[in-house]
């Protein structure tokens, strides 16, 4: 087993990661050259990872003025079917992808939590 610690992913590392922060929150970047996206709940051995990460502490790392979030007008078709809009409560909608519909009190889930094949866009209903 090698005896450095991994170090502390990135703010990129983590929020590209599948892996349960957590559970399994040490996660193979590379192997053999290429990406590898294993996860693991303790450090990689010497050998079957080249290159990885610890995502413990991705919780406490601050979040750029510049990612992207939701706090923008939705489409006015969208606006259109008052009956599937979300609540103020949660505000923020995905509009594209398979989480369509899905409502968030989260500014930032459907842009950075979730993957952009599951929501590829998302507006605040408060606009409509």
């Amino acid at each position: 087993m090698s005896t450095s610690a991994p170090r502390a992913c990135t703010f990129d590392e983590c929020y590209s990661s599948a892996c349960d922060w957590t559970l399994a929150p040490f996660t193979c970047l590379l192997m053999n050259g290429g990406p590898h996206g294993g996860c693991s709940a303790t450090p990689w051995i010497e050998g079957t990872c080249d290159e990885q990460c610890n995502l413990s502490g991705c919780a406490g790392l601050p979040i750029p003025d510049d990612t992207p979030d939701c706090v923008l007008p939705c489409p006015s078709t969208w606006c259109e079917d008052e009956a599937r809009l979300c609540g103020a409560d949660v505000p923020y909608q995905c509009v594209k992808g398979a989480a369509a519909y899905g409502c968030s009190d989260d500014k930032l889930h459907w842009t950075l939590e979730v993957a952009e094949t599951a929501c590829g866009e998302c507006c605040d209903v408060g606009t409509c």
